[in-house]
């Protein structure tokens, strides 16, 4: 059952309009159960590696301890995992180790989410703590897109908390039912994001991140 949500939209959005950047073979790192991003890199060789073994995963293996032999490949996604990581500049370091020279990464990250994956959820990032983390491994930072603003964030809020309040994916009619209001709402607040986005109050607030970076 599909639940409109406004981080993930969003999210697929920057991921397809980052995907120029990668290209050839490329790791996505934490790919997990579903292939979620095949479809921005036709043409290119996908390697996906997470900690836990699936019918979409090549190799299992964890971001801290990657495990290929340095500058392996062309290109690097990771999308929605640095917040697991308990040791984030070790695994920043690993992307740095195993990229080519010339080659970059995509990395997403959220600065407001609700507890997920418990118990490893252990960091949220904004755009500076970001910067300084990738720069301190190496990488130039290409560029940093904000994920949502002050509408969206409160959106995304409000609908995981209906998910986790009426446990919505264990209940389907319930589910069906209350998606088509959501969807509306999560997408009226998107509107308002947008008719704002020059607003420093506004741009304030991030659902999350998106980081190029490149390994010169």
């Amino acid at each position: 059952m599909y639940i409109f949500q406004p981080d993930r939209f969003l999210l697929r959005n920057q991921v397809s309009s980052a995907s120029r950047f990668l290209s050839g073979k490329i790791l996505d790192v934490g790919a997990g159960e579903t292939d979620r991003y095949g479809e921005y890199f036709p043409g290119s060789e996908i390697i996906r590696m997470d900690v836990r073994e699936g019918a979409n995963i090549d190799i299992v293996g964890s971001a801290d301890n990657i495990p290929f032999p340095d500058i392996f490949f062309d290109s690097i996604l990771c999308t929605q995992v640095f917040e697991h990581l308990p040791n984030p500049q070790k695994s920043a370091s690993e992307l740095f180790r195993v990229l080519k020279h010339g080659g970059c990464a995509i990395v997403t990250a959220p600065q407001m989410n609700e507890l997920h994956d418990e118990p490893h959820d252990y960091f949220r990032y904004t755009k500076y703590g970001l910067e300084r983390l990738f720069s301190d491994a190496g990488f130039t930072i290409v560029e940093c897109l904000q994920r949502g603003g002050f509408y969206s964030t409160i959106a995304q809020m409000r609908i995981r908390y209906l998910f986790d309040r009426y446990r919505l994916h264990q209940r389907p009619l319930l589910g069906i039912i209350m998606a088509k209001f959501i969807a509306v709402y999560g997408r009226i607040m998107l509107w308002r994001d947008d008719r704002e986005k020059n607003s420093i109050a506004n741009r304030r607030h991030a659902i999350g991140w998106c980081v190029v970076l490149k390994k010169n």
